[in-house]
């Protein structure tokens, strides 16, 4: 698993204001993993232990605090080995990190952009929904929270209560289910 976007979803606290706080910077990392892929390779090749060590240490830190985790499994021993000894990981090894970094950085964008293309007015997008809710996705649970407004307009005050309880003890599939009654309704099946 790259990610365990739950752990994001407790720092935002399903806040808007703390998401429009802390998604600049998550922003901002996305985007300078890019450069910060390329001075790895950098010190890689030039066999800069020191400077391997602190990009390594810095972006598993930035992602680790985010919910990334396969990325901190590889990078720690790294670390540890390039800190001790100053030994470079093997290519195979480094190559690994780079791909999972790469992986990581796309993994917290795609997240991200969820909630550039849907505003808390929007009428939500129920046919994705109800995928995300098959899937037993944990999107699913934060992007109810952040199109609240669409959702209590798209279902009325009363279904509404009804999936806001379902969404709240993870009964995913008995929101799919509500969802799919409704749609069912709306096209006179």
């Amino acid at each position: 698993m790259l990610f365990n976007f739950s752990v994001l979803e407790q720092i935002i606290g399903f806040s808007q204001d703390a998401f429009q706080h802390l998604s600049p910077a998550m922003t901002q990392l996305v985007r300078s993993t890019s450069a910060e892929l390329q001075n790895l390779k950098q010190c890689y090749q030039n066999k800069d232990a020191k400077a391997l060590e602190y990009l390594m240490h810095k972006l598993r830190g930035s992602y680790a605090t985010l919910g990334a985790t396969d990325l901190p499994e590889l990078s720690r021993p790294m670390e540890q080995a390039l800190h001790q000894s100053g030994q470079l990981p093997g290519v195979e090894a480094f190559a690994l990190y780079l791909e999972c970094l790469e992986q990581t950085s796309a993994a917290l964008e795609l997240w991200l952009n969820q909630f550039e293309h849907n505003s808390d007015t929007d009428t939500p997008d129920v046919l994705q929904y109800i995928q995300y809710l098959e899937a037993s996705d944990m999107q699913a649970y934060s992007l109810f929270q952040q199109q609240r407004a669409g959702w209590i307009h798209y279902l009325g005050a009363d279904d509404f209560v009804l999936m806001e309880q379902e969404m709240m003890t993870l009964n995913f599939m008995a929101a799919a289910e509500r969802l799919k009654r409704l749609i069912s309704k709306e096209s006179g099946l």
